[in-house]
């Protein structure tokens, strides 16, 4: 049991540490400030978890995730581009849960999330 789920964290782990590289750059683009680039970052590491995910071991999946949000801050939008059906569903549904109130409400926003089962 600890073996599955110590797999399940290098999957989260290395899920997040594609995001952190690259969701900067992505939310940079609105120019609300370093600041609310880094509190949404940490809001959606903290909120997002890719639990025992479909893999085959030592392959990476690309996910490309559009949103946006409402005046509110609610994400009222989430399109996870992939082919991994599971993975897609997983992603979309955990973006929908999130209120995101450091970004600007109406934008487009696209991160890429790089997973790899180790």
């Amino acid at each position: 049991m600890n073996k599955l789920r110590s797999k399940s964290g290098l999957v989260k782990l290395s899920a997040i540490l594609g995001f952190i590289f690259l969701g900067g750059t992505a939310l940079a683009s609105d120019g609300t400030g370093n600041e609310n680039i880094i509190e949404t970052q940490k809001e959606i590491k903290q909120h997002i978890s890719f639990p025992n995910i479909i893999l085959p071991l030592n392959r990476t999946e690309k996910v490309e995730v559009v949103f946006t949000t409402a005046e509110n801050g609610k994400v009222n939008f989430v399109l996870a581009k992939t082919d991994n059906d599971v993975l897609k569903k997983q992603i979309e549904k955990q973006f929908a849960e999130m209120t995101l109130t450091k970004i600007k409400s109406n934008v487009a926003y696209s991160i890429v999330f790089n997973i790899k089962k180790i």
